[in-house]
C-alpha cells in the first residue's frame, strides 16, 4: 500500500537531497554579505583611526588656534590726569575677552563646540635689567587667568600696580620713577637671574621713568605637562642664549597681575598671543569636511575687536590654524586608502560572483536528474523555476540576511554607529543572486546534454563579448591616466585592474591551446597513455573555461600585486624616514655650541657628526626680482660624510664645498628653486651665487618649504656671523648602541632634546593607522583571492567529475592503472592553470603601476615624493607563495577525494550523445 506524499513534503526532501553545492552557495553568499555590509563601516573606523592619530600626534602649539600680535591687548589712557589707582582685571580685560570669545561663537560649525574658551597672554618683551652687567633681561606676561597654572611655593601673588606714579615719586639715585609693579618668578628663573624674594630690579630708561620690579613670590607648574606651557614659552625656565661668541644672556619671564597690564613705563616692545584649545576628540570623518571649510573662513579675514576711540590696543586679530593641513591631509589620506582598497578589492569581488555563478551550475548539475524526471513527468518550465528560485532564496537570501544582521548588531555593539544603508542594501541583494542565477540557468536543466568537445567553432557572440570587455578595460584605463582616481568610491576606475584582468584571462583562454597542440602531437607520437588522453580532453573539453581561469588569474594577480604594493610602500617608508633624518641619528630642539659639538663627537660609538644651522631670514635676488626664503649654514665636507650616498639635505652627487672664484655654490629646496627658475643672475643678500642642486622631499632640517643652503665658509660673507647649529646629524660605528648614545646625547645637549632615529621614524610612520589598513587589505584580499581560486577550482573539478570518472572508468576497463585518475585531472587543469599563473604573475607585476598613477601613495610613506616602483622577495614570498600553497593544497585534496571510481556506477550513467 503506498502512502501519498505532499508537494511540501517533496520539496522539502528535494532541497535536502545533494546539498552539498547549496551548502558552498550559502557559505559564499554568506560570506559577501558578511564583507559588503561590513566595508564602508570598516572603512570609516579606518578613516576615523587615521585621522585620530594625526591630530593625537599634534602639538599644541600646531593643534590650537593662534593669533600672535605684535602689540598688547589694552594700553594706558591718555589725554586725561593720570590714574593713581590700580584698575581691577575686568577693567582691562573685559572687553577684549567678550571679543575673543564672541569670535568664537560666530564661528561655523562645528567649530564653537571644537574649540575652547579663549586664552590669552600679553608680554613685555627684553626688559633689560639694569643692575649687573647688562647680561640679565626680563619679559613679563599678564595673562587674566595665570592664577590656574601656577603654584606659589615662596612668599605671595603679585597686587595690581598703579597706573601712574604721582611726579613725586622717586626710583634708585632720586630719579622720577614711571610705576612700580610686583611680579613672580619660576625658582629656575630667579636663581639664573640672581634674583630673591624681597628684591628689586629696575627696568626701562633710566634718563626717564624707570620701572621698579619687586619680586614677591617664587611659584611652579600646578601640571608642568599642561598644553598651555607649550604656548607660553620661557617661563618655567629661562631663555639662556649661549652661541660661545658673545656673553651668556639669560632672560626670565615673570608674571604680573593682569590689571599691571597699562602700567607706565615698560618695554616698547609688545606680544599678544590668543588661542583656543581645540578638542580634536570632536572631530571625526562626519565633520572633518565642515571643520576645514569653517577653519578656512575663520583665518581668511582679520576680526575686529575694537576701534580708536577704545584705546591704542589691537584693533582686530587674524587667526592661524595649522590643524587644517593636517586635516586635509587625513582625509587625503582616507581617500587614498578607499582607492587602493577598492581597485584590490575589486578583482577579487568579480572572480567571487564568478565562483557563485559556478556554485550555481554546481546546484543544477546535483539536481539535473530528479528535474529531468519531473519534466518528463509533466512539471512546466514555471514550476521548475519556481523550485530552482525557492532553493536560491534559502541558499542566497538567508545567508545574506544573517550575515547583515550579524553586522549591524556588532558595528552598533562594537563601534557604536550603523552600517550604510548603501552597504546593507549590498549585501541584502546579494542574497537574491543565486535565485536569479537559477532562474536564467532552468531551461538548460530540462534538455539533453551535448558532447561538449564536438562541434566546436568560433562564436560571433564570444568575439562581440570579448571585443566588449577590451573596449571597457581600455576606456578604463585612459579615463585613469587622464583624470586619475576622484574622490569617493568611482566603481569604473576601482574595477579597473578587474577589467584589465578579464583581458588577461581572455588572451590566456585564447593562447594556451597553441603549445598544448604540439605537447599533444608529442604525446601522440609517444607511448605514455595519460599524456595522450590528457592532452587529448584538454585540447577538445577544456575543463577550465573563463571563470576558473579568471579566478586564477585575478588570484595570482592580487598576490603579486599585493607583494608588489607591499614592497613599494615599505621601501618609500625607508627612503622618506632615512631622508627625514639625514643620518643615522639626528638631534634637534635646541642651539648648540661649538663645544657641545665637539663634546659630541667624542661620545664613544659615534663616528662623525656635524651641525646645521637654524634658519636665518634671507633675501634671494631673482635677475631684480627679490624673494624671501630662509637660509641654513652647512659644513659642505661634513654633512656628505655623515650623510653618505644614502637620501638626506644633498642629492646625490651634489656638492656646496666652497670654489675658488665663480659664485657661491647654492642648495635650494624644491618651492625655492620654482622661484629661481632658470635664471643665472642670483643673489643671496648681495652674494653672487649659482644654483647648484635641488633637495626634494624630507629633509632633517624640518618641514620648512622655501630653504637654501650654503656652506659655512660664506656665512661671514651672506649673514655677518656665523650660526650656531640648531640640528645635529650623526653616522654611528656599526657596533654602537643606539640607546647608550641616545643617553650621552641628553647628557651633552640636554634632557629637552629630540633625538631620532631612521628606525624610529620608520617604525612611526608604519604604526599609522592607514598604512596598517592597506597592509592588512592587501593580505586579506591575497588570502580571499587564495580561497576563491581553490574554490574555483575544486567546483570545476567537481562540474567534470561526471565525464571524467566515465573515462576513468573505460580505461579502467582496459587495464589503465589507478594512477590515471589523478593524471587525467592534472591534465585538465595543469595546462590553463599554468598559462593562468604566468599570465597573473605578469599582469600582476604591472597593476601597481595603475595604482601609483591613480592613487597618490605619498600619504602612506610621509613624502613628498611619490615612492618608486619596488619588489622585496621577502614580502614577495610571503603573499605569491602563501597564494600559491593555499590554492595546491586544497585543489590537492580535492584531487585525492575524487580518485575512488566505480566503473558500474559510472558508466551506467553516459548522457551525452
Amino acid at each position: 500500500m503506498s502512502r501519498r506524499v505532499s508537494t511540501r513534503a517533496l520539496v522539502a526532501h528535494h532541497v535536502r537531497s545533494h546539498a552539498g553545492g547549496g551548502a558552498i552557495v550559502a557559505l559564499l553568499v554568506f560570506v559577501l554579505a558578511v564583507l559588503a555590509a561590513a566595508a564602508p563601516v570598516a572603512l570609516s573606523a579606518l578613516g576615523d583611526a587615521t585621522l585620530r592619530d594625526r591630530l593625537d600626534s599634534l602639538p599644541a602649539t600646531v593643534r590650537d588656534v593662534a593669533s600672535d600680535n605684535v602689540g598688547s591687548s589694552a594700553f594706558p589712557q591718555t589725554g586725561t590726569a593720570p590714574f593713581t589707582e590700580p584698575r581691577t582685571t575686568e577693567q582691562v580685560w573685559g572687553s577684549f575677552s567678550a571679543s575673543v570669545d564672541q569670535i568664537r561663537e560666530d564661528a561655523g560649525q562645528p567649530l564653537p563646540s571644537v574649540l575652547g574658551p579663549g586664552r590669552m597672554v600679553t608680554r613685555s618683551l627684553q626688559n633689560q635689567i639694569l643692575e649687573g652687567d647688562g647680561t640679565r633681561a626680563a619679559t613679563i606676561a599678564f595673562d587674566p587667568a595665570y592664577e590656574d597654572e601656577i603654584r606659589i611655593v615662596d612668599g605671595r601673588m603679585p597686587q595690581p600696580a598703579a597706573t601712574y606714579l604721582t611726579g613725586a615719586s622717586t626710583g634708585a639715585g632720586g630719579a622720577p620713577l614711571g610705576n612700580r609693579i610686583e611680579v613672580v618668578l619660576s625658582a629656575p628663573s630667579a636663581e639664573d637671574l640672581g634674583w630673591a624674594v624681597g628684591e628689586v630690579r629696575t627696568v626701562g630708561d633710566p634718563r626717564r621713568f624707570p620701572v621698579e620690579l619687586e619680586l614677591v613670590g617664587l611659584f611652579e607648574a600646578v601640571d608642568p605637562a599642561s598644553e598651555y606651557w607649550d604656548h607660553v614659552t620661557s617661563v618655567l625656565e629661562p631663555f639662556v642664549f649661549d652661541d660661545g661668541n658673545e656673553p651668556r644672556r639669560v632672560t626670565g619671564t615673570a608674571y604680573a597681575h593682569p590689571a599691571s597690564l597699562v602700567s607706565e613705563g615698560l618695554s616698547e616692545e609688545w606680544s599678544t598671543l590668543v588661542w583656543y584649545p581645540t578638542d580634536t576628540g570632536r572631530i571625526d570623518g562626519g565633520n572633518a569636511e565642515d571643520a576645514i571649510a569653517a577653519l578656512h573662513k575663520l583665518t581668511a579675514v582679520s576680526h575686529t575687536i575694537g576701534t580708536m576711540a577704545d584705546g591704542p590696543g589691537l584693533l582686530s586679530l587674524g587667526f592661524d590654524a595649522d590643524i587644517t593641513a593636517t586635516i586635509e591631509n587625513a582625509l587625503a589620506q582616507q581617500r587614498a586608502t578607499a582607492g587602493v582598497i577598492a581597485m584590490l578589492l575589486a578583482g577579487p569581488i568579480g572572480v567571487a560572483a564568478a565562483v557563485l555563478v559556478l556554485g550555481c551550475r554546481l546546484i543544477l548539475e546535483g539536481r539535473r536528474s530528479s528535474l529531468r524526471l519531473l519534466s518528463a513527468r509533466g512539471a512546466s518550465l514555471g514550476q521548475l523555476r519556481t523550485l530552482l528560485a525557492t532553493e536560491g532564496a534559502l541558499v542566497g537570501v538567508v545567508p545574506a540576511v544573517i550575515g547583515a544582521g550579524a553586522v549591524i548588531l556588532t558595528a552598533a555593539l562594537v563601534f557604536h554607529t550603523a552600517p550604510s544603508a548603501g552597504g546593507v542594501t549590498t549585501a541584502v541583494l546579494a542574497g537574491f543572486a543565486p535565485a536569479v542565477i537559477l532562474l536564467v540557468l532552468a531551461p538548460s536543466v530540462a534538455e539533453r546534454q551535448v558532447r561538449a568537445d564536438l562541434g566546436r567553432r568560433g562564436s560571433r557572440l564570444r568575439l562581440i563579448a570579448e571585443a566588449v570587455v577590451v573596449g571597457l578595460a581600455a576606456t578604463a584605463l585612459a579615463l585613469l591616466l587622464v583624470r586619475g582616481y576622484s574622490d569617493g568610491i568611482d566603481l569604473l576606475l576601482a574595477a579597473t585592474p578587474l577589467l584589465l584582468a578579464l583581458v588577461a584571462c581572455l588572451l590566456t583562454i585564447r593562447l594556451y591551446p597553441l603549445p598544448l597542440a604540439v605537447v599533444h602531437d608529442r604525446a601522440r607520437a609517444g607511448a605514455n597513455l595519460d599524456a595522450f588522453v590528457g592532452s587529448a580532453r584538454a585540447l577538445r573539453e577544456p575543463t577550465l573555461g573563463v571563470t576558473p581561469v579568471l579566478a586564477l588569474v585575478v588570484g595570482v594577480s592580487v598576490a603579486m600585486s599585493s607583494g608588489v604594493l607591499l614592497s613599494t610602500l615599505q621601501s618609500g617608508v625607508d627612503e622618506a624616514s632615512r631622508a627625514q633624518v639625514g643620518a643615522d641619528m639626528r638631534a634637534q630642539g635646541s642651539l648648540f655650541t661649538q663645544d657641545q659639538l665637539e663634546s659630541v663627537q667624542q661620545i664613544d660609538g659615534v663616528e662623525l657628526s656635524t651641525g646645521i644651522s637654524g634658519a636665518e631670514v634671507a633675501t634671494l635676488d631673482i635677475d631684480g626680482v627679490r624673494e624671501g626664503t630662509s637660509v641654513f649654514i652647512v659644513d659642505a665636507a661634513a654633512l656628505r660624510a655623515v650623510q653618505g650616498d644614502g637620501p638626506g639635505m644633498l642629492p646625490p652627487g651634489v656638492s656646496l664645498e666652497p670654489v675658488a672664484s665663480g659664485p657661491m655654490p647654492m642648495l635650494a629646496s624644491s618651492d625655492a628653486a620654482e622661484l629661481i627658475g632658470d635664471i643665472e643672475n642670483l643673489t643671496l643678500d648681495g652674494v653672487d651665487a649659482q644654483l647648484v642642486g635641488v633637495s626634494r622631499g624630507p629633509v632633517p632640517i624640518g618641514g620648512r618649504e622655501n630653504w637654501v643652503a650654503i656652506d659655512s665658509s660664506y656665512a661671514d660673507e651672506v649673514l655677518g656671523r656665523n650660526q650656531s647649529a640648531g640640528t645635529v646629524l650623526l653616522t654611528l660605528d656599526p657596533d654602537a648602541r643606539t640607546d647608550a648614545v641616545e643617553d650621552a646625547l641628553h647628557e651633552v645637549l640636554g634632557q629637552t632634546v629630540r633625538i631620532d632615529t631612521a628606525e624610529q621614524v620608520a617604525a612611526d610612520i608604519q604604526s599609522g593607522p592607514a598604512v596598517q589598513g592597506v597592509r592588512w587589505a592587501l593580505l586579506l584580499a591575497t588570502g580571499v583571492a587564495a580561497l576563491l581560486s581553490a574554490l574555483a577550482m575544486v567546483m570545476t573539478l567537481s562540474l567534470a567529475a561526471g565525464s571524467r570518472a566515465r573515462v576513468l572508468a573505460l580505461l579502467g576497463t582496459l587495464g589503465a592503472p589507478r594512477r590515471s585518475s589523478t593524471s587525467l585531472a592534472v591534465w585538465e587543469i595543469g595546462p590553463p592553470a599554468a598559462a593562468a599563473v604566468i599570465a597573473g604573475t605578469v599582469f600582476g607585476a604591472l597593476v601597481p603601476l595603475v595604482v601609483m598613477v591613480a592613487v597618490d601613495l605619498r600619504p602612506f610613506t610621509g613624502s613628498s615624493v611619490a615612492p618608486a616602483y619596488a619588489i622585496d622577495p621577502t614580502i614577495l614570498l610571503l603573499t605569491l607563495g602563501g597564494f600559491a600553497v593555499l590554492a595546491v593544497v586544497l585543489t590537492a585534496i580535492t584531487l585525492l577525494l575524487s580518485r575512488r571510481v566505480r566503473a558500474a556506477g559510472a558508466l551506467r550513467t553516459v548522457e551525452e550523445g
